[in-house]
């Protein structure tokens, strides 16, 4: 019995002294750097595509920037956070109608960021104040860092 209990104790001690892998730690995602200057385009559902160039600057997963049109006369402000390879945020709009009116509005955003590109939604597109032209709607933003 003595030799038994030995060995079952020696062969427990080998098994817990082995050079086993143990699980390794998950490691969180790497939030993706967008800042930069970034040109593209905004499409919406009721509005001519236009181009944009976007200047962003983050810290952490913060992202703050501004954008304007180089086409018509839209301009405005980013703000959001990555996660990973996605950002959720908002872009704020200034545009000028026919007639000279400032139209504001903001819209939220979300979808992919990588080292290189962007591709945003918005399917609700700008909402804002009352304006002579239809605010852009179903906005998709595409973009490429320059």
């Amino acid at each position: 019995m003595r030799v038994a209990l030995v060995l079952c104790l020696a062969v427990s001690a080998a098994a817990c002294g082995s050079s086993s892998t143990s699980p390794s730690s998950v490691s969180a995602g790497t939030t993706t750097n967008i800042a930069g200057t970034w040109n593209g385009t905004i499409a919406s559902s009721n509005n001519a595509t236009v181009q944009i160039t976007m200047v962003l600057a983050q810290s952490g997963s913060d992202v703050t920037g501004t954008w304007n049109s180089t086409t018509v006369m839209w301009t405005g402000q980013v703000s959001g956070a990555v996660n990973g390879t996605s950002f959720d945020g908002q872009i704020k709009f200034s545009g000028t109608a026919a007639d000279g009116t400032v139209c504001t509005g903001s819209a939220s955003v979300s979808g992919t960021v990588s080292a290189g590109t962007l591709a945003w939604t918005s399917p609700s597109g700008v909402v804002g104040g009352s304006c002579p032209a239809a605010l852009p709607v179903g906005l998709k933003i595409d973009a490429q860092r320059q």
